[in-house]
């Protein structure tokens, strides 16, 4: 490894497994009791949750129906990944963040579209299958005692998002390592290890991708010492560079930026602070505004060279993009709250078959200054996963697509409408599903030969819960509002994932 700073024995014993100590477990309730009751009683009177029902089978696959007309050009694979099995040996999970991955494979060919999915058999599964019942408390669920993890990938559920790395397909979950898959079958086969010293230790779910293949990727821990951890990876998947940074009081970071020269990483205060009589992690995470948002910037060149700015108090998953002028003033976007409820609360009420209320995710853009002063402009628009075009990742951007609200007055689940930011004539398209849908994330994917920015393909996977079935929607990026150019549906419903890429044929 040409430049590693740290050796593996001491990160560990001062990050605490990676930071995953905190859910082995703190207290040995028992978890889940009445929680699969409820939320079936839920669903009987209320379709939209379906999405977070557990998949009803480990495998599927289908021929979708297409309806609309298939771009010829658009030939590949859109991965998804996400939580789909909540359900275990009589015990419902209690937050979405626990449930067993599922990654799927949707296969493009310019004609039609095949879909194939399949739970991943991770260690974590196969163990409590064999034993059929939980072994490990999760991060809102105790297993009600038992011996604890011997490291953290012991919990790993692998079910978050998808990379596609020199060669490699790669399930993702930022408490640990990432998982090899087997790119025809899906099945699991492995963790990653990125090289020496290096295994077992946490990797992001959102890595960025450079265009020469340079991928940048960050862990975090919150105990015994909050840390950062810093991945530099050449387009080859050797590591160039591990770099542990203190980073004081520790937040829950998901996330991150990356310009031509920086990292740009928002650290909420979601901090660890755990309290007598805390049984799992999110209950020792408690939201401390006083202490508001920081944002740590580290040179890519130097990991040792980094700045911090302060910001308002603010929690949010993701980011669409950042650059930076020839002045060093650093431009971001971020789809943030006010406060954390919507992980710390809804995310865990849904589970028992309550959708609740949190405070929404805006589309804010940040401003940070080499004199160290920082601004945020808030559009007060509803916005979350946003996406944009790869070519444009780390430089200026003139568009971004996220999920946005529906009016006030429309019934039915709330981020339904497809949205089109062009920022710089400050203009929005959107198209809304209409009630009956969830949307989900929506990839961009450039055509092989595009002539502006927005010259490609928004692809977007979609639950329509009244029909109980889901698709996948295809839409000109160029007229968003026009609404979806062709749309392939499957033969069942599937839970709601979370993230996806596009590997081009």
């Amino acid at each position: 490894m040409a430049h590693q700073t740290w050796k593996r024995r001491s990160f560990l014993r001062t990050a605490g497994l990676a930071g995953l100590a905190p859910l082995f477990p703190l207290h040995a309730a028992a978890g889940g009791s009445g929680w699969s009751e409820s939320f079936a009683r839920a669903l009987e009177k209320n379709p939209m949750l379906l999405g977070w029902r557990s998949v009803r089978a480990d495998r599927l696959r289908c021929e979708a129906r297409i309806e609309g007309r298939l771009p010829a050009e658009l030939q590949g694979i859109f991965y998804r990944n996400g939580p789909a099995v909540y359900q275990r040996f009589g015990v419902r999970y209690r937050h979405w963040f626990e449930g067993d991955g599922m990654v799927q494979a949707c296969r493009f060919d310019g004609r039609g579209v095949s879909h194939h999915a399949r739970v991943l058999e991770t260690p974590k599964l196969v163990r409590e299958t064999s034993a059929q019942r939980r072994l490990f408390s999760g991060f809102a669920t105790s297993a009600g005692g038992g011996a604890g993890p011997r490291r953290p990938d012991d919990l790993n559920v692998a079910n978050t998002s998808v990379l596609d790395h020199h060669g490699e397909l790669l399930a993702l979950w930022e408490g640990g390592s990432a998982s090899v898959l087997d790119r025809e079958t899906l099945a699991w086969q492995g963790f990653k290890v990125w090289g020496e010293s290096l295994d077992g230790l946490p990797f992001t779910a959102h890595p960025k991708v450079e265009s020469d293949g340079t991928l940048w990727a960050f862990g975090y821990s919150f105990a015994p010492v909050p840390a950062l951890l810093l991945y530099h990876i050449a387009p080859d998947g050797t590591v160039r560079r591990a770099h542990r940074i203190d980073v004081g009081a520790p937040g829950m970071v998901h996330d991150f930026v990356v310009t031509a020269r920086h990292l740009v990483i928002v650290i909420p205060p979601l901090v660890f602070a755990p309290a007598a009589g805390d049984e799992v992690l999110l209950d020792a995470l408690s939201w401390q505004p006083a202490l508001g948002s920081r944002v740590l910037v580290v040179d890519k060149d130097d990991f040792d060279t980094r700045r911090w700015y302060q910001l308002p108090a603010g929690f949010g998953f993701h980011h669409g993009n950042g650059w930076e002028d020839d002045s060093g003033v650093i431009r971001f976007d971020h789809c943030v709250a006010t406060d954390a409820s919507l992980v710390t609360d809804r995310m865990r009420a849904i589970m028992r078959g309550e959708l609740g209320e949190a405070t929404p995710e805006r589309y804010a853009r940040f401003t940070l200054r080499p004199n160290g002063s920082a601004e945020v402009e808030a559009t007060g628009e509803e916005a979350e996963f946003p996406r944009i075009a790869p070519s444009v990742a780390g430089r200026r951007n003139r568009y971004v697509y996220t999920l946005g609200a529906a009016s006030v007055e429309s019934t039915g689940w709330h981020l339904r409408r497809v949205v089109k930011r062009d920022l710089d004539a400050g203009s929005v398209e959107a198209f809304d599903y209409g009630p009956g849908v969830i949307p989900e994330e929506h990839v961009f994917v450039p055509k092989q030969a595009p002539r502006s920015e927005d010259d490609g393909w928004l692809i977007g996977p979609y639950l329509d819960y009244v029909r109980e079935l889901s698709g996948i929607a295809i839409f000109d990026a160029r007229h968003v509002a026009d609404g979806p150019m062709a749309r392939a549906w499957l033969d069942y419903p599937l839970p709601i994932a979370l993230h996806g890429h596009f590997s081009p044929a």
